[in-house]
């Protein structure tokens, strides 16, 4: 028998089960969220290297011994193996979303089991991730597909590519195959790690999901299934070593990487590395990693790790909305329970019946498959054609919020004795006390809860509203072009959620607005960690400087500037605490009264803390079981920081009236959702409430932004 064919018999009975068991283990463990585990999430990348191995091992002993690959007989052995548990599983899952998950996210999962039916699964979540609008929304039941859609897309071009590399080549010459496949696997390794290493730099998300950026995980296993075995007892116990080496590497990944860890970064060699090492010596001698991989357990558990992965993560997710809190780690352990006890149904009742009945092969295959991917795609059309219902009979009415400025639209400021100050915290307005007291969904709500997340302000259709990778403004003037009296708004997202009403006002006013806003950057001038990037935001700061020169050349006479206060530190990846703000804010404040431009403080909107639409899709019987307290929606660190700053005579617009009450912010007001998102207004409220806007800036701006004649 060939050498590859006898190291596959031997590794698949052992080694490869023992290393199936310890990825899938941790993916689990970690996933439950098991202390120690912190970084369990490379179990994934053991699975790649340990397919690339297995997948090339049996396609090069199959061109060895039979002269030829025979790629039907492949594919009938994949249809087989993978898809009826993986439909099963599907199938399962949305049925179960139907009766426990939110309603809003049925519409999204109808997404994802196309992505299932179709194996694109991970262009679905790398799309989902890389949308600014869309990364905060909840995990997917079926988000964890992405792994076997990159090891299916694998499968498809693979042995394509393994039998026209090996063309020409003569059956017996065992060195020519491994050579020229070798090679192919070194070149499409090293361009595969340099393309991770470059995307992960401009997106984070289609580095972690693309196939082209995960390609040289397998193709590192397939290299370690093609080069040669030393026989010498010199190299067998060099061999060993490394396997050992491999398998403590593999444990150290699991145990010391965590969410700080830049992945799939350069990182990611790391455990791909460890695997390659225990695959080529695993049973290479007597005191080999061999004696643990054989453990009984491990075999059971690696028998049945395809079965567990594809189970254990819809549990976990659809547990969570069922039972209605974040899991503990003991229910995250009753849910793993849970998880093996499908996997063993689903292993000896559908997946090895199946895969072992040879006559399901050639067209009786891929009839399989045909009718496995209609049932999927059918179950998905059926969910999407009978929507959950969302809404009562409750129809509210549009509030009013108006409020009287002392100096009327258009009139000069010449009118002013004194300069007016921006008016400090108030009193609650009357539709926000109102709203409490509310608890029926409006059958009426703007927008509705499917349109939410599309509710953005017009910037971000124009290009207004920064990229990511921008770091020059973009010049963009609204209301009166030709006024004299010039504005701005300067920050992240959470400034450019107030244009809809600035806009109103401007217009109103007869003002030039101006936007200086970008994804995820704060005006102050701090160094950030974007999660959408994966990576400490270095844009920011460039594009800050610029911002600086350009109001000036614009000639912005006052500037209002918010951001989210919750963004990430760069080096804690944590929110960042009260006196990091302070200092850079501080900084922020001078470098614009330097340039002769009067800065204003928003105060931050409250923070709900989960997807507002989501949740009322859920509890639209009791609307305020979505409303968050003051408490957690706002930082006290950062409210007492702001008015140190109106102490100090910086000028801020206190806002927090307009949202709230003295113990709870309202997630709807009237007829109008208030939130998009888990931290945005929508462009309808940001527009209701620019009456409350232009009563407490009208006066002020006026004054600051008057040009003597």
């Amino acid at each position: 028998m060939a050498l590859a064919a006898i190291l596959v018999s031997m590794q698949r009975r052992t080694d490869i089960e023992g290393l199936r068991a310890i990825a899938v283990l941790a993916v689990l463990l970690f996933h439950a969220g098991v202390p120690g585990m912190s970084g369990g999430y490379v179990g994934v990348d053991v699975f790649f290297v340990v397919s690339g191995f297995l997948i090339t091992s049996l396609l090069v002993a199959e061109r060895e011994g039979e002269g030829t690959i025979s790629l039907g007989a492949f594919y009938s052995r994949r249809i087989r193996r993978l898809l009826p548990v993986s439909a099963t599983v599907a199938v399962s899952t949305l049925i179960a979303s139907y009766i426990w998950l939110e309603p809003l996210r049925i519409r999204s999962l109808v997404n994802d089991v196309f992505g299932v039916a179709t194996f694109s699964s991970n262009f679905v979540f790398a799309h989902r991730g890389a949308d600014y609008l869309q990364s905060a929304l909840p995990p997917s039941p079926l988000q964890h597909y992405w792994s076997l859609a990159v090891e299916e897309q694998f499968y498809i071009v693979w042995p394509v590519l393994i039998a026209l590399v090996c063309l020409g080549v003569s059956q017996s010459s065992r060195i020519g195959i491994q050579l020229r496949i070798g090679v192919a696997s070194s070149v499409i390794a090293v361009s595969s790690f340099i393309a991770c290493m470059v995307m992960m730099n401009t997106s984070q998300p289609w580095a972690f999901f693309s196939p082209h950026t995960r390609a040289f995980e397998l193709a590192i296993g397939a290299l370690a299934a093609v080069v040669p075995m030393h026989v010498s007892r010199l190299a067998r116990n060099l061999t060993s070593v490394l396997a050992w080496g491999g398998l403590a590497g593999i444990v150290a990944c699991v145990v010391l990487m965590n969410e700080r860890t830049t992945f799939p970064g350069p990182w990611a060699i790391a455990p791909v590395l460890a695997t390659a090492c225990v695959l080529r010596g695993g049973n290479i001698s007597t005191w080999s990693p061999h004696a643990v991989l054989k453990f009984a357990p491990f075999q059971w558990l690696g028998s049945r790790s395809y079965s567990a992965y594809l189970w254990h993560w819809p549990i976990l997710i659809i547990a969570v909305p069922a039972l209605g809190h974040e899991l503990t780690v003991g229910e995250g352990l009753a849910c793993l329970a849970v998880a093996l006890f499908l996997s063993e149904l689903s292993f000896r009742c559908i997946e090895n019946p199946i895969r072992r009945n040879i006559r399901i092969r050639g067209v009786r295959a891929f009839a399989l498959a045909v009718a496995l991917i209609s049932v999927v795609t059918g179950s998905a059309v059926l969910a999407k054609n009978n929507p959950l219902r969302t809404s009562t009979n409750v129809v509210a009415t549009t509030p009013s919020l108006i409020a009287t400025s002392t100096v009327p639209a258009g009139e000069t400021t010449s009118t002013i004795p004194t300069a007016p100050v921006l008016p400090g915290p108030g009193n609650t307005v009357d539709a926000i006390t109102q709203a409490v007291a509310a608890t029926g969904l409006p059958s009426n709500l703007t927008p509705t809860l499917q349109q939410a997340v599309l509710d953005q302000p017009i910037i971000y259709d124009n290009n207004c509203h920064a990229s990511f990778s921008a770091t020059k403004p973009k010049h963009c003037v609204f209301a009166d072009t030709n006024s004299t009296k010039v504005i701005g708004i300067f920050g992240d997202s959470h400034a450019a959620q107030w244009f809809p009403a600035f806009e109103e006002v401007a217009k109103t006013r007869h003002w030039k607005l101006l936007t200086y806003t970008k994804r995820g950057c704060p005006p102050a001038d701090i160094p950030t960690y974007s999660k959408v990037l994966g990576k400490v935001y270095n844009e920011c700061a460039p594009w800050r400087k610029n911002v600086l020169n350009q109001m000036v050349a614009d000639g912005v006479q006052v500037v209002f500037i918010a951001h989210f206060d919750r963004l990430l530190s760069a080096t804690t990846r944590i929110p960042m605490w009260q006196k990091d703000w302070r200092a850079a804010l501080q900084g922020t404040v001078d470098a614009l009264t330097s340039r002769g431009i009067t800065p204003v403080l928003i105060e931050d909107t409250p923070y709900p803390g989960q997807d507002v639409p989501t949740c009322l899709s859920r509890h639209y019987t009791n609307v305020q079981l979505c409303s968050p307290s003051v408490g957690s929606a706002y930082r006290p660190d950062l409210n007492q920081m702001l008015h140190d700053f109106h102490d100090a005579g910086v000028n801020v617009l206190w806002v927090h009236d307009w949202f709230c009450t003295a113990t709870a912010c309202p997630t709807i007001v009237g007829n109008v959702l208030v939130y998009r998102d888990d931290n945005h207004m929508t462009v309808s409220y940001s527009r209701l409430i620019a009456p409350l806007l232009e009563a407490s800036i009208g006066n002020f701006v006026d004054w600051y932004a008057h040009t003597p004649e």
